[in-house]
């Protein structure tokens, strides 16, 4: 499919591909839950769409497979752009090159710290902590496979930088609250944004960051660190060494999506 601006060149938008189911396989007792900021509704608008943009990342980089991104996420998301471009413009799309080979157990939390808006382009930034979930180890054991030993407070965390275009204004309805008990949207729940940017950020500043286009990070870091939902003893504990399986408790989503049928 081919979409084209006035006075802009064609963008070639891949084939959609076979839908999968997500959060099933290796994520089948893996969850997601969100928090945010007072004033950030997490049902509609653009955390709506973050949330469905940054779960289709996830699901799609962990199976391998662009198929197990939301409903519209291919034609809300535009192709990576060419080398030269900046740097979020790179990075849209999941890397699926990498699945996972083993089971991951337990809740994966994330917080959208805020979200800014100049015109029709809105940014969020995203807390991001992994010390709730899990590889399957063996023998009944589970933890972070491979990892050296977790130390730092910023251990565990990751940061996400989502720029979005929001829709022009239109006399259609909005979405229904995108709140429900199912993992995953059945239906195509990012409307007419689109997600243009996507910058990642360890607590080391090494991956895909661009200073000038998040100058905020450092600082967005902190604030992460600071909110992280359980003490420093705890996510650490967590972290490190083997544990039951009842150290990583798989919590129902939150908000969740609406189950089919239910819009």
């Amino acid at each position: 499919m081919v979409f084209a601006g006035c006075g802009s060149r064609a963008v070639q938008y891949p084939a959609a591909p076979p839908p999968k189911i997500p959060w099933t396989g290796n994520l089948s007792e893996d969850r997601v839950v969100w928090s945010a900021e007072p004033g950030i509704d997490l049902l509609t608008g653009a955390a709506a769409v973050v949330r469905a943009y940054v779960e289709s990342v996830v699901v799609a980089e962990t199976g391998g497979d662009i198929g197990y991104a939301y409903p519209g996420f291919t034609r809300a998301v535009p192709p990576d752009a060419p080398e030269g471009q900046p740097d979020s413009a790179r990075d849209r799309w999941p890397n699926t090159e990498h699945p996972i080979r083993d089971r991951v157990v337990g809740t994966g939390r994330y917080h959208i710290l805020r979200i800014d808006t100049s015109g029709r382009q809105v940014t969020a930034v995203v807390c991001g902590w992994g010390y709730g979930e899990a590889t399957d180890l063996g023998n009944g054991t589970y933890g972070s496979k491979g990892a050296a030993p977790a130390t730092d407070p910023t251990a565990g965390l990751a940061l996400r930088w989502v720029r979005m275009t929001a829709p022009e204004h239109s006399a259609s309805p909005p979405l229904p609250n995108q709140k429900g008990p199912a993992a995953a949207p059945v239906d195509d729940v990012f409307g007419g944004w689109q997600v243009v940017g996507y910058l990642t950020a360890d607590p080391a500043m090494t991956t895909n960051l661009n200073p000038a286009e998040w100058p905020s990070a450092s600082a967005d870091a902190q604030s992460c660190v600071d909110k992280a939902p359980d003490p420093l003893e705890r996510r650490l504990h967590l972290l490190n060494g083997a544990h039951p399986r009842s150290d990583f408790p798989t919590l129902p989503p939150y908000p969740g999506w609406p189950a089919a049928g239910a819009q």
